[in-house]
């Protein structure tokens, strides 16, 4: 007959245990409250953005335009409103002299998105409120106008509280893209079908020097060639020279490169341009995103892993400040982290130096190692000589132009390599 076995007891003392459920506790009340904080103050801004919201959409109502002229002009005027909010704190306490915190300090994309939304599944139904008659500002088509127009930039998860129920864009055709020739740099055009006209090509410049691909720069054009030689422009003749237009034919990585949902959060820089189109761009890349298959081929990537531990085969001596550098440099997408541009290797010193600012000694140390790095990602990654020579004085304590120290908002920089 099988006998239970006495159960281990616990090594702990009561007092023990009871601190570590205490502890634990304790980091779980840190975390709800930390979770409710970032709710309270995200509740806030999308109340401060409220108005400007509703202004936005009354003054759109007047205007003659529909589809997608209507929709460019909603875009045209997000840009300049938008980066006047990023600065603004959400309460206007600065006015009176008051002190704000961090979180009340500024209303951004997510928070208007958010606040338009609501406000133009309002906006013609009790048109009493505002004071201004429907035959004023268009009537209830204007209303549609407007909501249209809304709809057709918002990412689903907003667009569905608009009140308007629409087909999204339409993709008209294969989406091409091109990379630079240090591999950081992408051009992405889509066709978008479009009721009222031609089919427009939307164009995703993206810079993945950072820790994250950002589109620096995002727009339609008339055609792919337009776009091309726009984003050619946008790059500089160097990295961008000889470059051509192929299908988009790696379903895993134009994932990782174009911008995602999880992405609207602004983080912090934009440029005019950027805001304007910082939803638009956000809603395309979700259809292109869509379109893709479901289960790809995986595709054989950069053994980032291998390629680590031969750097680190080739610091023995410096095995502290060898980790402190691949810390350091960009890897959000592993298979984008041999890339070595300029822009990359000039960000990568600014945050070396600004990680390790009480300690410039070892920051030197790290630092030193930096044209090594780099001559071994050239290897690996094929960049001829010619592109290594530009990205290697940056290695060596060069400043770029557009990575300045200090600049916290030079990840939003559309930079010519």
């Amino acid at each position: 007959m099988p006998v239970s076995r006495k159960r281990k007891k616990s090594s702990k003392s009561a007092a023990a245990a009871k601190a570590s459920r205490r502890r634990d506790h304790t980091r779980r009340v840190s975390l709800a409250n930390l979770v409710s904080g970032w709710t309270e103050a995200h509740a806030r801004r999308v109340e401060a953005a409220r108005p400007h919201a509703r202004a936005l959409a009354e003054s759109l109502r007047e205007s003659p335009a529909t589809g997608t002229v209507l929709e460019d002009e909603l875009c045209a005027r997000l840009g300049p409103l938008l980066t006047e909010l990023a600065d603004r704190p959400a309460d206007g306490r600065e006015r009176l002299g008051e002190p704000f915190t961090e979180d009340d300090h500024h209303i951004g994309p997510e928070q208007f998105a958010e606040a338009l939304a609501d406000a133009v599944a309002q906006t013609g139904v009790e048109p009493a409120e505002t004071g201004v008659e429907p035959a004023e500002t268009g009537g209830e088509h204007g209303a549609e106008r407007v909501r249209a127009a809304v709809a057709a930039i918002l990412p689903s998860p907003l667009r569905e509280r608009t009140g308007l129920e629409m087909p999204g864009p339409a993709l008209g055709g294969a989406v091409l893209w091109t990379p630079d020739r240090y591999g950081t740099r992408f051009a992405v055009v889509a066709p978008f079908a479009v009721p009222d006209g031609p089919i427009r090509w939307y164009l995703w410049d993206i810079d993945a020097c950072g820790i994250m691909p950002l589109p620096v720069h995002a727009g339609f054009y008339a055609s792919p060639e337009e776009a091309l030689a726009a984003w050619q422009v946008g790059v500089g003749p160097v990295a961008a020279g000889g470059t051509c237009w192929r299908e988009a034919d790696d379903p895993e990585l134009l994932k990782d490169v174009l911008p995602a949902l999880s992405g609207l959060t602004a983080l912090g820089g934009e440029s005019v341009e950027q805001h304007a189109e910082y939803l638009r761009c956000r809603r395309l890349a979700e259809t292109v995103v869509a379109s893709l298959p479901a289960h790809p081929v995986p595709r054989r990537r950069e053994d980032l892993p291998a390629l680590a531990a031969e750097w680190m085969r080739r610091c023995p001596d410096t095995r502290d400040e060898a980790i402190a550098l691949l810390d350091a440099w960009p890897s959000d997408v592993p298979s984008l982290a041999v890339g070595c541009s300029p822009h990359r290797v000039a960000w990568t010193v600014r945050n070396i130096r600004d990680e390790y600012i009480l300690d410039e000694e070892f920051a030197d140390r790290v630092l030193a190692l930096l044209p090594a790095w780099v001559d071994l990602l050239a290897t690996r990654n094929g960049v001829v000589p010619e592109l290594v020579a530009r990205a290697r004085p940056y290695a060596e304590g060069l400043i770029h132009p557009d990575v300045a120290p200090g600049d916290r908002d030079a990840h939003q920089a559309r930079v010519i390599e």
